[in-house]
């Protein structure tokens, strides 16, 4: 069940994955002329693929690649200008589909919003400094119910027309459409989702609510790991401890053997010696969510990063225990959806194809 209903104070992300309908249903109309990426039917259950590996399974040669040149979206963009292409690849069953991500990054980032040490007294909030860093991540969107946003629709527009970088008469600055419309949103963070294994599921929600509808647990997944001075600057809340899950404890702190910082600041537990300047700690500690029959953390994702690489996957089922809020895909169907990577900036920019949107197609 969708719990937490917030509106964004500022845009979000602008990349999605809809499908195409009138109603909460999909249907096989009104779907434009745009680039197809038809899913591989798979009948054995021993050939499906897990998001738990980094190894592409050779089940995945069978399916047909979407590919695309992605540039930078978004206002005050602060990453770097580059193009570079995109893979997309979905293989489908009776229950379950998944996809398959693939795109060229020179640099693996999994934290956002760290805190730097700058040598000196460990626990002085004086000597921490956060840095304007970021994870990288992945953006999907469903469409449940098509919205317009003036002239623009997601069919022509793509994530455009869900993108409103300042106030209008109506809300506040976010993502949403100005008319009806829902869509059903997956985001891989590589920090969040590697150190969970399930991506942001939410619902984005036109009139009268516009906003995000998002998995109260899942929002509780991810937790503020920095605490403010008394007067300036910032110390780390907690640090890594235990086994960690068998996580980098330079890049994650899993919550569960995670330990108090201010009880625990004598070493670096990811380097095991004395803290030094530069040395950085996690924004935020990590759940471990598990997954229960109604709606949360249905989706899972995580993604891999090699030889200046990322290949990234997604799990869900077709059908979930929430319609209301999830997508519901059915076989021999059509879905508009759009798609963004988001490459350590912040979520207002990301690169993706602009004014476009894409096409999945169930068998």
């Amino acid at each position: 069940m969708k719990q937490l209903l917030s509106v964004l104070p500022t845009l979000i992300i602008c990349v999605l994955l809809a499908s195409c309908s009138s109603k909460e249903n999909p249907t096989n109309t009104t779907i434009p002329d745009v680039t197809n990426l038809k899913a591989f039917k798979v009948t054995n259950p021993g050939d499906l693929p897990s998001v738990n590996t980094a190894t592409v399974e050779s089940i995945w040669q069978n399916a047909t690649s979407l590919t695309f040149t992605a540039s930078k979206i978004g206002a005050n963009f602060s990453g770097s200008d580059r193009t570079f292409t995109v893979d997309v690849k979905s293989i489908v069953s009776d229950n379950d589909i998944y996809f398959l991500v693939q795109y060229d990054d020179p640099t693996e980032d999994y934290l956002r919003t760290p805190l730097a040490f700058l040598g000196g007294d460990p626990t002085d909030p004086t000597r921490w400094t956060k840095l304007n860093a970021y994870d990288d991540g992945v953006s999907m969107i469903f469409e449940m119910t098509p919205g317009t946003s003036g002239a623009m629709t997601f069919a022509a527009n793509g994530c455009a027309m869900l993108c409103h970088t300042s106030a209008t008469a109506v809300a506040n600055a976010g993502m949403y459409s100005e008319d009806t419309g829902k869509y059903d949103l997956w985001y891989w963070h590589s920090g969040k989702s590697n150190g969970s294994g399930v991506a942001d599921d939410d619902a984005v929600l036109g009139v009268p609510n516009f906003g995000i509808l998002t998995d109260d647990n899942n929002a509780e997944n991810y937790q503020n790991n920095i605490l403010d001075g008394p007067t300036s600057g910032y110390t780390p809340y907690k640090i890594a401890g235990g086994n960690n899950r068998n996580l980098s404890k330079s890049d994650f702190i899993a919550s569960e053997t995670a330990v108090i910082f201010a009880n625990n600041s004598t070493i670096n537990p990811a380097t095991g010696a004395a803290w030094k300047s530069g040395d950085r700690v996690p924004g935020y500690t990590i759940a471990n969510p598990t997954p229960t029959s109604s709606d949360f953390f249905d989706v899972q994702s995580k993604g891999y990063w090699a030889n200046g690489k990322w290949t990234v996957k997604f799990h869900r089922k077709l059908i979930t225990n929430n319609s209301g809020s999830d997508l519901v895909l059915v076989s021999a169907h059509q879905y508009l959806f759009s798609l963004a990577i988001h490459d350590n900036n912040s979520p207002n920019n990301h690169y993706g194809a602009s004014q476009k949107a894409f096409k999945l197609i169930i068998p």
